[in-house]
């Protein structure tokens, strides 16, 4: 009853309405036997104030008990608003009556033209009383609420208000719709409840040739890595059926997704990470048997080559070397550095792209944690400069433009030229409104030429040590140890305090160590 206190009247209000009730009929018949004001107006309005009160006093306690009693007490339920102005009415309707009654006017005649008026006024108004009767029936079932998402016209739409006559909602491409409530009750919906896991089945092909159970564990483990799907549900990856034309089996990856919205994207992340993980498996895509070799040849990882990107960090003579002798590894951006079990004992060479330490404790605590974003959807670059220039206008004018684009091209990552534009900002309260309107600091990473090594994690794979992940897509060269002599600074300093070292500083640094 505690959470219905705001919504029915409170017990103070209906104790002074009874004692005023009863003042007045106490002084309508205290004056009733008085020559003067016994027989006058004054003993007629009286009766008046006393019969509006005593109906009053009766329609909101009528309202509290049936409310409060009735669906709270009994059916464990908050009353809606249709259900109290309904409940409401009825009892006005009813002491209206009775009032009429105690002063002696026949209310058969106002009856009978009533029911003539709602019968008229009810054929008028079919649709609108037939979706205010379908939102009643909707508020009691409590089917449906706030938060979930329904399938309309092939549509998903979130429920964002339910009303009396309409429910409005929002399609992802942010359109409101208002949808009648009679056409929620009498449609088949598919209801997906707000803050429940949705399933998800991504079909992807695999050579013929290779083991089913090889693709099953490679995939899952993939998959499973995301913070974005929900761990307490069990990650499957099926064999779907066989396509010889193309010499590939066909695979069905099912899992569940934590938010709804997420589905899309989280089904074209996962295709994307099994793109990479076959090239670093060195596993072939399946292709038609009709097309050429050439057009069957994967792409190199780096552009101008392999050996190219390795010259770029080191001496000419051991990047050709570690070029000839190394494995390219390709990461997708978010994707933890999990290595082919032939790196076992291998250093890692960071060629391309940028890492960033693996944060949280991984899946234990993913059903508490907020849900990332994917990286398809955050801002790039690009829109980041936009949004900056844009946010720096707001406090400086239109120069905003020419100093973020003359400091972008100096500043080593995001956070620095955020910090430097806002210098152009004197006012030390208006720049501290900036950097928070702009975002927080990103987090330290690590740049091309960090040295890593590897180690089995405590689920016995294969992993970068300390964790990371792939800010951005990364190239990492594994290295065998017959090689690892050429790597900056091995044999030196331990791998670990050096890249602790390393995820310390903003820009690109050079970590060392051994396999």
């Amino acid at each position: 009853m505690s959470g219905l206190a705001p919504r029915l009247p409170a017990a103070w209000p209906l104790a002074l309405l009874a004692l005023l009730a009863g003042g007045l009929w106490l002084a309508w018949w205290g004056i009733g036997g008085d020559a003067v004001l016994g027989h006058g107006p004054v003993q007629l309005g009286l009766r008046i104030a006393a019969v509006l009160a005593t109906a009053l006093l009766a329609v909101l306690a009528g309202g509290r008990l049936v409310l409060g009693l009735g669906l709270s007490a009994t059916l464990g339920v908050e009353p809606t608003g249709l259900q109290r102005a309904i409940a409401y009415a009825l009892l006005t309707f009813a002491a209206s009556a009775a009032v009429l009654a105690s002063f002696g006017l026949d209310i058969t005649a106002v009856l009978t033209t009533s029911a003539i008026l709602t019968a008229a006024v009810g054929l008028a108004m079919q649709p609108t009383l037939g979706s205010l009767i379908s939102g009643l029936a909707l508020h009691m079932d409590r089917v449906l609420r706030v938060g979930d998402a329904v399938v309309l016209d092939g549509d998903l739409i979130e429920i964002v208000r339910l009303d009396w006559r309409t429910a409005v909602g929002r399609r992802r491409d942010g359109a409101l719709l208002v949808i009648p409530n009679a056409r929620i009750s009498n449609e088949t919906l598919v209801i997906h409840q707000g803050g429940r896991p949705i399933r998800s089945d991504v079909l992807f092909h695999a050579p013929a040739g290779l083991p089913a159970q090889r693709v099953t564990d490679l995939v899952t483990d993939l998959i499973a890595d995301f913070p974005q799907v929900d761990a307490a549900m069990a990650v499957m990856v099926m064999v779907d059926g066989q396509e010889p034309e193309h010499a590939a089996i066909r695979y069905r990856a099912r899992y569940w997704v934590r938010q709804l919205w997420d589905r899309p994207e989280m089904n074209s992340e996962v295709l994307r990470r099994i793109l990479y993980a076959f090239r670093r498996e060195g596993i072939p895509l399946p292709a038609s048997r009709l097309a050429l070799p050439e057009a069957r040849q994967p792409v190199p990882e780096a552009p101008g080559g392999l050996a190219a990107a390795v010259a770029a960090l080191l001496p000419g003579t051991a990047a050709q070397r570690l070029a000839e002798g190394g494995r390219p590894l390709l990461y997708a951006p978010d994707e933890r550095l999990i290595l082919p079990a032939a790196c076992e004992g291998w250093a890692l060479l960071l060629l391309a792209g940028r890492l960033r330490p693996e944060a949280g404790t991984g899946g234990l605590l993913a059903g508490a944690a907020a849900v990332p974003p994917l990286a398809i959807q955050r801002l790039g670059r690009a829109a980041t400069l936009r949004r900056t220039a844009d946010a720096l206008a707001q406090h400086i004018g239109p120069f905003a433009e020419h100093a973020v684009h003359r400091l972008a091209a100096a500043a080593p990552d995001l956070a620095a030229l955020r910090r430097q534009v806002a210098r152009e900002i004197e006012d030390p309260a208006r720049r501290a409104r900036f950097l928070a309107e702009v975002g927080q600091e990103e987090e330290p990473s690590l740049g091309a030429g960090s040295v890593l090594r590897a180690r089995r994690d405590a689920t016995g794979r294969l992993a970068a040590d300390p964790p990371v992940r792939a800010a951005t897509e990364a190239l990492l060269l594994a290295v065998p140890p017959a090689l690892a002599a050429l790597l900056p600074g091995h044999p030196g300093a331990e791998p670990l305090v050096t890249l602790t070292a390393a995820l310390a500083e903003t820009g690109p640094q050079r970590g060392s160590g051994d396999a």
